[in-house]
């Protein structure tokens, strides 16, 4: 479970780097970056992102708002 927990930390950051470029005028650099590497982070677990994506959609919620506790509850596979 510890990497649902990591993965759904990482979903809820990659949220807030989209969103600080989204509302900013001045995006910088570091931020575009940030949000390269939290990118590829996820990418590094796929079957947990996919579980929370499967957990997010059963749940109708957005992915950012998804617990690892969800994921236990909806997951029908191990993570």
């Amino acid at each position: 479970m510890d990497t649902i927990d990591e993965v759904v930390a990482l979903i809820r950051r990659q949220t807030e780097l989209e969103l600080k470029l989204m509302n900013s005028a001045d995006a910088t650099p570091k931020v575009e970056r940030d949000l390269l590497a939290m990118r590829r982070r996820l990418a590094a677990h796929p079957l947990a992102l996919r579980a929370i994506l499967h957990t997010a959609r059963a749940l109708k919620r957005s992915p950012d708002t998804v617990s690892a506790r969800d994921v236990a509850v909806w997951s029908s596979d191990e993570y």
